[in-house]
């Protein structure tokens, strides 16, 4: 009897638990929605956590703050003593162990990519430590912490000047790196970013897409992958696996199922959006996502979108930063036969840009930093523009120049204005400085010609040939004779043997293809013409002849 009614109270006391634990359950997440609505917290409260995180963040309790300063104490020893590699697991460990301490996540990232990687000589071993700051951050901390904007802001700072800026010897390296690891993800470039933003993301959501287009479920049993498999394969193979590449070519699937993988490629892995790539590129026009710039903006309008007043105005400042370095370096030029990355200006964003500073100067009115680079981003406008012959643009440019600012150098011309910006006191410049300028912009020019930029090549070489006139016609009668420039043509000449010389095997043979196809009639220059004795001298308006 006794045994009976122990049962029927214990039986009792599990209902009454699983009653209790069901409403706490739901008092636990009506009190989340309260926190996150009322902005009671920081970030929103932690969901669908790693089951060590939980295991950290529950059953250590405070002892967690312990575990976590010895961890801070070991990593500062590691890193004094040089010994870096076992740094990269303690700070996993760490953020972990405290997955809201945003502040130690930027701080360990920021070490791995600035501190730890110069460190290195070699520039592979850089790229290294850099990705691993941004993976601590991308992977990490904002999995644990999705709606806290300083992770934002530190990681599109890294992108902005750790990779696209010039301050590391190894920045080339990081671009080049960079854009090959994004070539691969997105096969052709651009693609479709409305197509893989609708693409399926899981593998429940691909067989749905793929009712009325069968087979691919036959194709994976018949190779005995799994899905899984087949994605890993995909991605190493960086397409569709070569052994069955003629199999799938002709495939009703095809198409959808490179869009899923692709899509998952890049959310996935990389945490990009595309649905967000193409309200961006909405926004501020066609960015080049195979550069840190594009990187930057993503991550700081993330920022944005939950950034108080001073983390606002910093993710604020990264992206119009951002987009002046895209306007000015932002479009990859990528030679894929001889495996050569080179950046050129992306002249199309000039307005986005326009409009980004302009938002920032009326949104923090006073600030005068903002305002000092608006001027900084109009002279840059204006000099760019007028170098790659959109001189009508240039003069729009330089005519908000002269609203903003006095400076009585925006009353100038726009011919004299960029000339003078291009060639900062020329009348000053000994003939080694001025010959150095021309020579540059026709090594530019030979280059451009070499990789099939045209009109970028003739920008070059319009530029030389300005500035070796702005020389010549500087310098004076009396000083004429000592301090005059060779011939424009000679140096014209001089600089393509240069460039036979100086470039990669491969580019030297595309400069001399374009230079035979062009007859002679670009530059004026061709192999031919290279084997001929240059004119002595050259008409100089309104210089005196020797």
């Amino acid at each position: 009897m006794k045994s009976g009614k122990t049962i029927a109270v214990i039986g009792l006391l599990l209902v009454l638990m699983a009653v209790l634990g069901f409403g706490i359950g739901n008092i636990q997440d009506r009190m989340n929605q309260v926190r996150a609505a009322k902005r009671l917290t920081e970030t929103a409260p932690l969901r669908n956590a790693p089951p060590v995180v939980a295991f950290t963040t529950v059953a250590l309790g405070g002892f967690r703050g312990l575990v976590a300063d010895w961890l801070w104490l070991r990593l500062t020893r590691l890193q004094e003593q040089g010994s870096y590699f076992e740094m990269v697991q303690l700070a996993s460990w760490i953020v972990k162990l405290q997955p809201r301490f945003t502040g130690a996540a930027a701080f360990l990232a920021w070490n791995m990519a600035y501190n730890i990687s110069v460190s290195f000589t070699s520039f592979e071993d850089r790229w290294r430590w850099v990705r691993k700051g941004i993976e601590l951050i991308r992977d990490e901390a904002l999995e644990y912490n999705p709606g806290d904007p300083e992770l934002y802001k530190e990681l599109a700072w890294i992108y902005y000047h750790k990779l696209g800026a010039y301050m590391d010897d190894a920045n080339r390296y990081y671009k080049q790196e960079l854009a090959r690891e994004m070539i691969r993800v997105f096969g052709k470039y651009p693609p479709n970013w409305s197509a893989l933003a609708s693409a399926p993301l899981t593998e429940a959501q691909l067989y749905r897409a793929l009712a009325d287009k069968p087979g691919f479920k036959a194709f994976l049993r018949q190779h005995d992958w799994s899905f899984e498999e087949f994605e890993r394969a995909f991605r190493k193979a960086n397409g569709f696996p070569e052994a069955v590449a003629k199999q799938i070519e002709n495939a009703p699937w095809k198409d959808t199922v490179e869009e899923c993988l692709r899509r998952r490629w890049i959310q996935l892995r990389y945490k990009l959006d595309p649905a967000r790539i193409a309200r961006l590129n909405a926004k501020y026009g066609p960015l080049d996502w195979r550069l840190p710039e594009a990187h930057a903006i993503y991550w700081a309008s993330l920022g944005l979108e939950t950034a108080d007043e001073q983390v606002n105005i910093a993710c604020e400042r990264v992206t119009f930063q951002a987009l002046t370095n895209a306007f000015k370096t932002g479009r990859l030029i990528y030679l894929k036969d001889v495996d050569y990355l080179e950046m050129s200006p992306n002249i199309g964003l000039v307005d986005a840009v326009n409009a980004s500073y302009l938002a920032a100067m009326k949104k923090h009115k006073g600030n005068q930093s903002v305002y000092a680079a608006y001027e900084n981003f109009l002279v840059d406008a204006v000099v760019v523009l007028y170098t790659f012959g959109q001189q009508k643009k240039a003069k729009e440019y330089l005519e908000k120049a002269r609203k903003m600012y006095s400076n009585k150098k925006y009353r100038k011309s726009l011919d004299q204005f960029a000339l003078d910006e291009l060639a900062k006191d020329m009348a000053l410049a000994s003939p080694q400085q001025a010959q150095g300028t021309v020579r540059g912009y026709l090594l530019q020019c030979c280059y451009s010609l070499a990789i099939g930029e045209i009109d970028r090549a003739a920008a070059f070489e319009r530029i030389a040939h300005k500035i070796w006139l702005k020389y010549m016609r500087q310098i004076g009668k009396s000083t004429y004779v000592r301090r005059r420039l060779p011939p424009y043509a000679q140096m014209k000449q001089n600089a393509v043997q240069e460039s036979f010389k100086r470039f990669p095997k491969e580019l030297a043979a595309r400069l001399r293809l374009a230079l035979e196809q062009a007859d002679g009639a670009f530059l004026g220059v061709s192999p031919d013409s290279l084997r001929k004795k240059p004119s002595a001298s050259a008409a100089i308006p309104g210089a005196v002849k020797p």
